[in-house]
């Protein structure tokens, strides 16, 4: 039951991270893009920029272990950028934009939302 719990927050922080990315006027590509057992949650286009960007999402409920963007280790950041590595031998239309990997924090507290986005945050 907790892991459906865990699955619906997930869920729920990565659309409103998706729909926060959107009002800044980056164009959504993909979510949940699986490489080698790992996963990108969000990936976004800054077409004026030419950047590709890949986001990592945490939501939490609460802080009693840190702000929740605290959680992406760099064991985490290593499998992110490899399967960013996939994603660019996949699409190679994609291989002349710059790319950054940034993350959105997520605190939901009762009917409060806070969003933490760092832009090139690893």
């Amino acid at each position: 039951m907790e892991f459906i719990k865990k699955k619906i927050l997930g869920k729920t922080g990565e659309d409103i991270a998706k729909d926060y990315l959107e009002k800044k006027k980056l164009k959504f590509l993909l979510s949940n893009f699986v490489y080698l057992k790992t996963e990108i949650d969000l990936i976004f286009l800054d077409k004026r920029n030419k950047i590709l960007i890949f986001v990592e999402v945490k939501t939490r409920r609460n802080k009693n272990y840190g702000e929740p963007e605290d959680s992406i280790t760099k064991f985490k950041q290593m499998h992110i950028k490899k399967a960013a590595e996939g994603f660019l031998h996949q699409y190679r239309k994609y291989l002349e934009y710059d790319i950054r990997f940034d993350s959105v924090g997520i605190l939901i507290e009762g009917d409060e939302i806070k969003i933490n986005h760092i832009e090139n945050s690893f």
